[in-house]
């Protein structure tokens, strides 16, 4: 009976895999990365492997598979309670709605804070310097003007360019500035949200156990680009479908 999972040599950015014994919970062996075609010769060298004990990447499935088709696979006892609370855990908030019906009297908590979301199509995320400098401008521009003040007034009070002032003034929202080269500015994020949205599919929302996930096929962005991606589609209206997880 072998165990099998990961460790890390740098968290986020290279994995290994672990064989432990099961039997006398230690370990055997380890694997420079964490890839089915490296765990299906380890274990086709072991012919008697009979029990496969190991969490539920499909890397080490695959692997399984391959290098021990004879042998039962399992999930390990951590990975089924830790799974079994994630379940519960989206079934629950995907149906929140459903128990503030039944129990309106019960406080809601406060919601976390979370990062001020741009208006949908906005070239600039939120946390980008140059795009949040320019909604400051704006709302100052704009602010000042529904006072009463004249466009020589805002440019001496705020130190502005004349021309400037009038440009901030014309746009009716401050994404309406974010125009010529940075309209189809594109995100180091692109190539990888299709990935992102499968796993958001599959029920994997933590962002920040999916940008781990990412980081090692190549991304080289930020966290809170991940973050407010992810957050975009948590607060998206959706209707209330989610089935209970099966037994």
């Amino acid at each position: 009976m072998v165990g099998v999972d990961e460790y890390a040599t740098r968290k986020g950015r290279h994995y290994g895999t672990v064989l432990v014994d099961i039997e006398t919970r230690r370990p055997v062996d380890l694997l420079p990365d964490r890839e089915a075609s490296s765990l299906a010769p380890w274990l086709a060298e072991r012919p008697g492997i009979e029990i496969v004990c190991r969490d539920r990447a499909p890397f080490f499935a695959e692997g399984a598979s391959a290098g021990a088709p004879q042998a039962v696979q399992v999930a390990d006892r951590w990975h089924l309670w830790h799974n079994l609370s994630e379940a519960t855990e989206r079934t629950v908030a995907q149906h929140r709605h459903c128990l503030r019906a039944l129990v309106p009297a019960t406080p809601e908590p406060e919601p976390e804070p979370a990062p001020e979301e741009e208006p949908s199509g906005s070239p600039w995320p939120t946390g980008h310097r140059v795009a949040d400098r320019t909604r400051s401008r704006h709302a100052a521009v704009h602010t000042l003007l529904e006072a009463g003040h004249s466009l020589r007034s805002v440019q001496r009070q705020l130190g502005m360019a004349w021309h400037t002032v009038k440009r901030f003034a014309d746009a009716a929202k401050p994404d309406d500035l974010f125009t010529g080269q940075w309209q189809n500015r594109t995100s180091v994020l692109d190539d990888y949200k299709p990935y992102l949205d499968d796993r958001w599919n599959e029920g994997f929302t933590n962002a920040w156990k999916l940008w781990e996930e990412i980081v090692p096929l190549g991304y080289k962005g930020s966290y809170q680009r991940v973050r407010a991606y992810l957050y975009k589609k948590r607060t998206s209206p959706r209707p209330v479908t989610a089935r209970p997880p099966s037994p």
